[in-house]
C-alpha cells in the first residue's frame, strides 16, 4: 500500500514539474518587425522582453511553399514536423502521424487553441481539447461586431490561462495571431506611432522595377518606395497593437504564477518583403521573406542570447517535445534545438539550407554565400551574405563564381534527396554540372 501511495505522489510531483508550453504565433512578421532585432524603432517591449530573458535566433527559415498563401505550407511542416514536398501531401486522411498537439495530449498536456488555423491535416476540432475562436488564413477585416480579432484572441488567451492555473496538469497553449498580415486594420494610435515619412526603409528596396522571376508581387510596378513605407506603417502599427496583447499574456501568466514553470516560444511562420529586391509580397527566397523571429525562454534557458546560425522555424516541433521529455519519432524531418538553447550555443544546426518555391525558385545557403536559382527563366543570383546581408550584389556573372555555384549546387542535390524534390534542376543549369 506504501508503495502505491509513493508512486502516486511521484506521478502528481512528475507532472506537476512538467512546463507549460505556450506558442504565440504571428502571421506575415519578418525579422525587420521586432525591436530587439535591431533594424529600426519598432514598438515591441513585450516581444522584445521574451528575446531579453531568453534566447532568440535571427536566422530562422522556413524552408519554403507550394501555395501562395505561405502560410499553409509553413503551419503544416511545423505541427506535422516534415519537410515541406512531404508535407505537401498531407490532408485529413493521409498524415505522417500524429500532430505536435495530439503528442503533448498523449504526454498529458491539455491544449487549447485561439486564432487563426491554416494548417493541413486534422482540424482543430479534432486535435485540441479546448477552443476558442478559429479564424481563417484571409480576414476580409479585423472588426467583428464581438472588438477586433487581435484583442479578441489576446482576451481568450488570457481566459484559457485563467482557467488553467485552477487546474493541476500542465498545458499548451496556442495562440495564433493573423497580424500583422492584410488587410493591416488597427486603431489609429497605432498608426500615429509611426509616421510615413519617417518609415526607414532597407537599402534594397529601390524605385523602379519589379523582380521579373517573381509571379506573386502585390504591387503595381514600377516599385514606389514611398508605397512601401506606407505599408510598413501599417505592417509595425498592426505589430505594436499585437504586442499589447502578448503583454497582457504574458502578465496572466505572472498574476497566476505560471511564468516561471512556463515554456514561451514566440515566432512568425515567415517574413514578407515591402520593395526589397523589387519584391512587395512573401512568395520569394530572400532572407527578408523567407527568415522570421523565433524566440523562446522557460525554466533553465539562458537570458538575452542572439544566435545567428542558421536554422529552420520548423525545428520547434521536435523542440517542443524533447523540452518535455517526449519521444521524438523517426519520421520527424526537423531537429531538435533543444541543446543549442540550453548551452545558447553558436555551433551550427544544419550544414546547409535548402529552400523551395513551387517549381520556380529554389535556394542553396552554405557558409557565406547563398544561391538563389529561377530554374523556368534559367536564372540564378548569388550573394555574398556576410559582405551583402541585403542581397543587392549579384555576384553571379564575378570570374570565379562558377566553382562557388557548382560546390552550392553539389550541396543542393543532397538536399533533393533528402526532400524528395524531383525538379530536374541539371536541366535548368547544365553548365554547372559538366
Amino acid at each position: 500500500m506504501r508503495a502505491i501511495i509513493v508512486l502516486v505522489f511521484f506521478f502528481s510531483i512528475s507532472t506537476f514539474a512538467q512546463p507549460n508550453i505556450i506558442l504565440i504565433e504571428s502571421d506575415d512578421q519578418s525579422n525587420l518587425a521586432v525591436g530587439a532585432y535591431g533594424f529600426d524603432n519598432v514598438k515591441t517591449p513585450n516581444i522584445d522582453s521574451l528575446a531579453e530573458s531568453g534566447v532568440y535566433f535571427t536566422n530562422a527559415y522556413n524552408m519554403g511553399c507550394w501555395s501562395p498563401a505561405v502560410c499553409i505550407p509553413s503551419r503544416t511542416m511545423l505541427f506535422n514536423g516534415v519537410h515541406l514536398w512531404e508535407a505537401s501531401k498531407i490532408n485529413k486522411s493521409r498524415i505522417p502521424g500524429p500532430s505536435l498537439t495530439e503528442r503533448l495530449k498523449d504526454n498529458g498536456y491539455e491544449t487549447y487553441f485561439t486564432g487563426k488555423w491554416h494548417a493541413w491535416g486534422k482540424s482543430v476540432k479534432e486535435t485540441f481539447n479546448h477552443y476558442g475562436s478559429i479564424l481563417p488564413g484571409q480576414l476580409k477585416t479585423y472588426n467583428s461586431p464581438d472588438g477586433h480579432y487581435t484583442d479578441i484572441v489576446g482576451n481568450e488567451a488570457v481566459s484559457f490561462i485563467n482557467d488553467a492555473s485552477k487546474k493541476d496538469n500542465p498545458f499548451f497553449l496556442y495562440v495564433a495571431f493573423n497580424a500583422p498580415h492584410v488587410p493591416r486594420q488597427t486603431e489609429q494610435r497605432y498608426y500615429d506611432m509611426y509616421p510615413k515619412d519617417k518609415i526607414k526603409l532597407p537599402p534594397s528596396v529601390k524605385k523602379g522595377p519589379l523582380h521579373p522571376h517573381i509571379k506573386y508581387n502585390y504591387t503595381s510596378a514600377p516599385l514606389n518606395p514611398k508605397t512601401m513605407q506606407g505599408r510598413y506603417q501599417q505592417n509595425n502599427a498592426m505589430v505594436t497593437h499585437m504586442d499589447d496583447r502578448i503583454g497582457e499574456i504574458l502578465e496572466a501568466l505572472k498574476k497566476q504564477g505560471l511564468y516561471e514553470n512556463s515554456i514561451i516560444i514566440f515566432m512568425s511562420d515567415h517574413g514578407i518583403s515591402f520593395g526589397e529586391n523589387g519584391v512587395a509580397g512573401k512568395v520569394c527566397l530572400y532572407d527578408v521573406s523567407a527568415k522570421a523571429p523565433l524566440i523562446i525562454t522557460g525554466p533553465g534557458i539562458p537570458k538575452d542570447k542572439k544566435l545567428e546560425q542558421r536554422l529552420y522555424l520548423q525545428d520547434i516541433y521536435p523542440t517542443i517535445l524533447d523540452f518535455v521529455g517526449a519521444d521524438i519519432p523517426e519520421y520527424i524531418d526537423f531537429k531538435s534545438l533543444k541543446s543549442t538553447i540550453k548551452k545558447a550555443s553558436k555551433e551550427d544546426v544544419y550544414n546547409s539550407i535548402y529552400l523551395a518555391m513551387f517549381d520556380d525558385q529554389r535556394s542553396i545557403i552554405q557558409g557565406d554565400y547563398k544561391l538563389i536559382m529561377y530554374p523556368k527563366a534559367k536564372a540564378a543570383e548569388l550573394y555574398n551574405l556576410k559582405n551583402d546581408k541585403w542581397e543587392t550584389d549579384n555576384l553571379i556573372a564575378d570570374s570565379n563564381s562558377k566553382t562557388i555555384v557548382k560546390k552550392l549546387l553539389n550541396e543542393f542535390v543532397l538536399w533533393q534527396k533528402e526532400t524528395g524534390d524531383e525538379l530536374d534542376i541539371k536541366l535548368a543549369f547544365p553548365e554547372y554540372f559538366n
